[in-house]
């Protein structure tokens, strides 16, 4: 099995980008510094993070002046503050750090005493103590500490928490005129103080999973970044998908008006000084990671990664072909311990017969390749325990998960067709012989004849209306839910939607989903179950699914999904509305375009107009 967790092991080969990031914040001169490492959910964004730290390592020959830490964001998420909560975290990973001199420590725990005077500050306002914090620091607390205010009245507890501020305000902030302002500068003074020994060249933090924190977490992390952490001496390294800390910024600070400005992208400039983007990996790296993901659970870490080198000295990776079964057998033999390289070497061959077909539909995602790949795994497992070793043929079982990735329906469709099993799977049967037939005519088999489908049937094994495929999808019996949506159980609301969408003219459209917006989100959610699979089939007009597109951010990635699975040409007169749809969302209007070049349901010059390049 293959773990989500961030590799240790550089199996998507971003050794370049951990170099370029590693001299980057190695070098001195260009502190304080944050860098943005910019990726889409599951695309190695933490395994990238482990190998700047190794190459930090590396560079500084593990320098005692040199210190480098990561710190998991999410972990913020059950703090009132997240600005606290990261502060803190980083101020005792420099306390407990051995490496760090006994006089920068004393220093450290200064600014954790002011830190504790922070959250008491914070706890204050939480019990309802705004008029007794205020009087002890003869100021309002500091609104940077964005506590929720409440209105209790003050009750038991709050004389001791403003005799605790009263001792942390003697004790540690002894100016009765500090302001926000002044106890931000104070902070970031004593911070920089702290770090100016000379036994300490670079602090080097690395933060991750930032985007799987709430919108607030997220702005307050950025925040505590730009507001009390930059100083001399500090590099940070922010792993985390750029459309999320987009719509973050968005939902914290939403447009005035029709005042017109990319603040999401404004902010973020601000925030991050050098931003770098993992870049998506292609068909072929998908191909050739699965093949790498198969080797790597026959090898032993020391054996895998000489393999790995041994593949990046022969100049695989940089090479323009996809690699073939046969060379990966032939340079992994030496690795694979002889009592399992038989059963290597069939899985090798199953998963290359598979692989050019599922690759297209993962995205360029590495966790979602490895989610596949644990499927098959898991459902391999399970026929030997149900049907006994090799009682199923595993070829036949990794087609049918690979149609269950590509379409949910058509893999339903198919268990229906085979119900029906005699002696052959004839509805099966009749639908390939039309869909693969030289005419052209698809009849009522639209669905399946789609680019990605097509070559589907074309792998092998060819003839599964052969097999009774009854144990196969007894397998996979969890996904075979009915596909056709209930519409009696919408309510009269939605039902409502739906006959308005189906009328909708230009001029109407807007006005109704005006009213969509209005519905519950359980009613939403039943609309939207009828109108994907009817956009998947070209059954809606795209200037309807354009005015849905632009408002419910929310299934932005749903709706992209349908239309990649439209199989008709688009036409000159898509064009504006698929610009008002990258206007709202421009990577996912990109990769939507780049799936329908790759399945020649647009043409370049179609793209060109609607990116704006001619």
């Amino acid at each position: 099995m293959w773990l989500d967790n961030a590799s240790e092991v550089d199996i998507l080969f971003y050794e370049p980008y951990a170099d370029v990031i590693a001299d980057i914040v190695c070098n001195k001169t260009y502190n304080p510094l944050t860098i943005g490492v910019f990726g889409v959910w599951g695309a190695g964004k933490s395994t990238l993070l482990n190998l700047v730290q190794q190459k930090v390592d590396e560079k500084t020959g593990k320098s005692k002046k040199t210190i480098c830490f990561t710190i998991n964001a999410w972990t913020f998420e059950g703090y009132e503050d997240a600005k606290i909560a990261l502060m803190e975290a980083l101020l005792r990973e420099l306390k407990e750090n051995k490496s760090v001199p006994e006089k920068v420590k004393e220093g450290v725990i200064g600014l954790l005493k002011r830190v504790d005077y922070f959250k008491l500050a914070t706890k204050a306002i939480s019990v309802g103590a705004p008029i007794v914090a205020s009087a002890v620091t003869m100021n309002p607390i500091p609104a940077l500490m964005s506590a929720p205010v409440t209105a209790e009245t003050i009750g038991k507890g709050v004389a001791s928490v403003a005799d605790n501020i009263k001792t942390m305000h003697d004790d540690y902030l002894k100016d009765s005129e500090e302001s926000v302002v002044s106890s931000v500068r104070k902070f970031k003074e004593e911070f920089a103080k702290t770090l100016s020994d000379d036994e300490i060249d670079n602090v080097i933090v690395l933060i991750d999973d930032l985007d799987r924190c709430q919108p607030d977490s997220i702005i307050e992390t950025l925040e505590a970044i730009k507001l009390f952490l930059s100083v001399p001496k500090m590099s940070f390294i922010v792993a985390a998908d750029e459309n999320v800390i987009q719509y973050a910024i968005r939902k914290k600070y939403p447009p005035v008006g029709n005042y017109a400005v990319n603040l999401d992208r404004e902010y973020i400039e601000k925030i991050i000084q050098l931003p770098i983007y993992i870049p998506e990996l292609s068909t072929k790296d998908i191909e050739n990671y699965l093949l790498f993901l198969v080797v790597q659970e026959y090898c032993s870490s020391d054996n895998f990664n000489k393999f790995l080198s041994d593949v990046k000295e022969s100049g695989l990776i940089i090479s323009d072909n996809v690699i073939d079964s046969q060379t990966i057998k032939e340079c992994a033999s030496k690795y694979i311990d002889e009592d399992v390289r038989g059963e290597f070497e069939n899985n090798i061959t199953v998963i290359s017969g598979i692989k050019s077909i599922v690759a297209g539909n993962l995205k360029g995602n590495p966790r979602q390749t490895k989610r596949f790949l644990n499927t098959y795994v898991t459902k391999k497992k399970l026929a030997e325990l149900y049907y006994g070793k090799d009682s199923l043929n595993i070829k036949i079982l990794a087609k049918l998960l690979v149609l269950q990735k590509l379409d949910s329906d058509l893999f339903i469709q198919l268990n229906e067709w085979n119900k029906r099993f005699t002696t052959e799977n004839e509805d099966f049967k009749k639908m390939k012989l039309e869909v693969l037939s030289d005419d052209g005519e698809q009849g009522n088999y639209k669905s399946w004849s789609t680019p990605t489908i097509i070559k589907w049937l074309q792998c092998e094994p060819q003839d599964l209306e052969k097999t009774n495929l009854d144990k196969y999808f007894y397998l996979t019996r969890e996904s075979l839910k009915k596909s056709e949506v209930d519409i009696s159980s919408l309510s009269g609301a939605a039902k409502d939607i739906l006959e308005r969408i189906g009328n909708a003219t230009q001029g109407l459209i807007r006005g109704i989903i005006e009213d969509f917006e209005k519905l519950s989100a359980t009613d939403q959610a039943g609309v939207f179950s009828v109108l994907l699979p009817k956009i998947a089939k070209g059954e809606i007009k795209l200037y309807i699914t354009r005015e849905i597109f632009v408002s419910f951010e929310a299934y932005r990635e749903k709706l992209c999904e349908a239309l990649e699975r439209v199989n008709e040409k688009i036409q000159v007169g898509g064009i504006s509305s698929l610009k008002a749809m990258r206007n709202v969302d421009e990577t996912k209007i990109d990769n939507l375009l780049d799936v329908w070049l790759r399945t020649n349901t647009i043409d370049q010059k179609t793209v060109d107009i609607i990116k704006g390049r001619k």
